[in-house]
């Protein structure tokens, strides 16, 4: 959930939107505080009255949009219990309003979806101790052809070494001026073994295609785009290599420092390595934009073997690494223990921590913006990571 409260904060890259992006990540920290507390909070719900109903409103965010567009639609409504979601379907009324009067006792949170123009639309997740006061609301938008001028605004590729696999994840930062969708498709590496949204909605969003691609919405504003992926290997050198269907303002890859493993290719830099809270170090490299129809390639050398699965083992667990770059569903709705629940509060902050600091030092020109975007890259991800191991 931190992804979408702390979307708007991510990608701005001027030095003027520096002191508002500042305060709103001062403003996450304490976002991830309260989801933390929250969640003791919605672990004991079924100890409570439950809501007689439940309501919300579709509401259409494109300014020219049609009249009673929000009219008549179905709405689904996901009450997540201990034994998983129960869905139930209704439609809005004239003014778009709706409401739930199935309520089941025992749910732990509740979020509501609409599709709209073969795009899924979703609310908010409202633990259950808020729901009665909280109307669920879901906004849509018209949907449009991909603009012409519409560029990614940077595309980060964070890759650990796993023995015959690279795994990871995929971030981009995308920009949506207008008040309407489109889709867009996702930029791949060619041989890919399999794709998984951190966000069960997200799962919901993404169309995917027979041939491989992957067509996801880009909302108006800003949005994240967070994805994990793995990239079978079997030599120890790798070609890979991204189609780019879209104009990419540039391109981070940071890769999991293991043994020699390095990376080169045509106008690929190295940077300054990174390394995250967790104490594992990563080599990265920059690149300059991408156009569409072109192809991003970087040759990954000096992979381990196909016998060296052992020793690869042995590294991973010495340096540890982003514990979810695992591929991971997005378990939102399990409950967890106090002290782990303090315990990733804590590190929450003490990464939003690390950003705003990273901030700073990018405001006073301590940093290029190359180095900045591929930290901070890292750390949102690092972030995001925590918050889904932290639902567990």
């Amino acid at each position: 959930m931190i992804e979408f409260m702390c979307q708007r904060n991510v990608s701005a890259h001027t030095r003027g939107l520096y002191n508002a992006r500042h305060i709103a990540l001062l403003g996450c920290a304490t976002l991830v505080m309260f989801i933390a507390w929250g969640g003791l909070f919605v672990a004991r719900v079924h100890a409570q009255t439950p809501p007689e109903k439940i309501q919300g409103q579709v509401v259409n965010g494109t300014h020219d949009a049609p009249p009673n567009s929000a009219a008549n639609l179905p709405v689904t409504l996901f009450q997540v219990g201990p034994k998983g979601p129960v869905e139930k379907t209704v439609n809005t009324d004239a003014q778009g309003n709706f409401i739930v009067t199935e309520v089941v006792t025992d749910a732990n949170a509740y979020f509501a979806r609409v599709e709209y123009q073969d795009i899924k639309y979703y609310s908010e997740i409202v633990p259950a101790p808020m729901i009665a006061s909280t109307p669920l609301t879901v906004t849509i938008y018209e949907t449009q052809t991909v603009p012409a001028n519409f560029v990614i605004d940077r595309l980060h590729l964070i890759l650990e070494v796993q023995p015959k696999v690279l795994q990871g994840m995929e971030f981009l930062q995308v920009s949506n001026p207008t008040d309407r969708v489109f889709m867009i498709s996702l930029p791949l590496p060619q041989k890919y073994g399999t794709v998984q949204f951190q966000d069960t909605r997200d799962q919901g969003r993404a169309d995917r295609l027979a041939d491989g691609t992957i067509l996801y919405p880009i909302m108006p504003t800003t949005t994240e785009v967070l994805y994990n992926l793995d990239v079978p290997y079997d030599a120890t050198n790798l070609t890979l290599s991204v189609p780019i269907s879209h104009n990419v303002g540039g391109v981070n890859l940071l890769l999991g420092k293991t043994g020699d493993v390095s990376a080169s290719g045509k106008n690929l830099t190295p940077s300054n390595p990174f390394k995250s809270q967790n104490g594992q170090e990563y080599v990265v490299y920059a690149a300059p934009p991408q156009t569409a129809g072109s192809v991003f390639t970087a040759t990954i050398s000096n992979l381990p073997g196909p016998d060296s699965t052992q020793n690869v083992q042995s590294l991973i667990l010495v340096a540890g690494g982003l514990g979810g770059l695992a591929l991971l569903a997005y378990p939102v709705y399990r409950r967890r223990a106090a002290k782990n629940k303090m315990q990733s509060a804590n590190r929450h902050a003490t990464i939003v921590q690390t950003i705003a600091r990273l901030d700073d030092a990018y405001a006073r020109d301590e940093i290029d913006e190359s180095d900045y975007q591929a930290q901070r890259a890292a750390l949102k991800a690092e972030l995001l990571n925590e918050t889904v191991s932290s639902k567990q």
